[in-house]
């Protein structure tokens, strides 16, 4: 057995050993803390040391398991720089779990993730589009006048949440999205088959920056953007300034009930429409429910739903699309999402990105 030392005594460490068999896969040497006050005690039936006992005891790896994760990594490098090659972050465990999980499976998709896994860290999206987007730099402006950030889309300006405060969080958060929409990932809304048409009513739910919508803006005849968070609506105005003629922004949640800011798509939309899309953390299912008239109404409709953030989403999201009539498929490939949005533990589970959906 490989002998591990655990970096870190506190509720990402607790989570990690209650959900993952480590113990029956490695030899936990004890856990590492900074803290001169937990130096001795136990913590979950081990005992925690200074992080001098590394130069005592090497370990074959040890697991980074903190928030302060980079801050950590750099003090191993600057006082332990003989173990560095060794540091692992705490998604080594849980991809242990994952290659536990699906050893033996017949998938293809699968496969070739696990291939993929015996040399890299298990990420999001655990395949090699990725790498292109890892030192990606962007042009990035300030408008002065509303004081937010924007990123040029072609000769359109897609805003940034006030919050989005400087070059480098604008970057990173451009990056994630523009990872997410590669034409390879599993969490496309759109491909060339299935695609919002010219002169199409849609409806983006969960529209936060706007990148979708501002795709299809000069597509579209109508577009209805329903955004939760008014840190955003303040960004999608300022987008979408120039649409106000055919775009609908409204600040609510879209649910199966009307009370107060929760509101359903039934109530809010009265016309047919032709695309959907939903990515609004876990509540997609709940959405569909409030969503029933507007269906049946649409004849000519394709629904896109991330179907990723619980384990059981695809399940529920495809019994809604039935139940509707409508005809569905999941997009190519599979995503892992660590985020405890509809359970509490952290997912182990590789879950398909989006499912698609065409009214029969």
């Amino acid at each position: 057995m490989e002998k591990i030392f655990i970096w870190g005594t506190g509720n990402l460490a607790r989570q990690v050993l209650r959900q993952c068999d480590i113990r029956s896969m490695y030899d936990v040497l004890g856990f590492i803390d900074n803290d001169p006050e937990k130096i001795g005690n136990m913590f979950c039936g081990g005992k925690v040391y200074s992080p001098d006992i590394l130069h005592k005891t090497p370990p074959d790896r040890i697991v980074i398991v903190t928030a302060r994760y980079e801050e950590i990594e750099r003090q191993i490098r600057r006082d332990f720089p003989e173990i560095k090659a060794t540091v692992e972050t705490m998604n080594f465990f849980y991809k242990q779990c994952v290659v536990k999980r699906y050893l033996g499976s017949k998938d293809p998709e699968i496969i070739g993730i696990l291939k993929r896994l015996e040399q890299n860290d298990l990420q999001v999206f655990n395949y090699d589009f990725v790498k292109k987007y890892e030192d990606m730099d962007f042009d990035i402006g300030f408008d002065e006048v509303c004081g937010m950030h924007f990123i040029c889309y072609g000769d359109k300006r897609l805003y940034f949440a006030r919050s989005l405060n400087t070059r480098e969080m604008v970057a990173d958060y451009y990056r994630s999205i523009l990872t997410e929409q590669d034409p390879e990932s599993p969490h496309k809304y759109m491909d060339d088959s299935f695609c919002v048409k010219n002169g199409d009513v849609v409806v983006d739910v969960g529209v936060a920056e706007g990148n979708f919508s501002i795709q299809i803006i000069d597509k579209v005849s109508r577009l209805y953007i329903i955004e939760s968070d008014e840190e955003w609506i303040e960004a999608l105005k300022e987008t979408f300034k120039d649409y106000e003629h055919k775009v609908v922004i409204m600040n609510k949640f879209a649910t199966s009930l009307d009370s107060g800011k929760y509101a359903r798509l039934d109530s809010m939309i009265q016309e047919p429409v032709n695309f959907i899309k939903m990515d609004i953390e876990g509540n997609e299912w709940d959405a569909l429910l409030g969503a029933e008239e507007l269906i049946s109404r649409s004849p000519d409709l394709k629904c896109a739903i991330c179907a990723y953030h619980g384990d059981f989403d695809e399940i529920l999201i495809k019994d809604a699309l039935t139940k509707y009539g409508m005809a569905f498929s999941a997009a190519k490939g599979y995503m892992w999402f660590p985020q405890m949005v509809r359970q509490n533990y952290v997912s182990t589970r590789l879950c398909r990105g989006i499912v698609r959906g065409v009214k029969k």
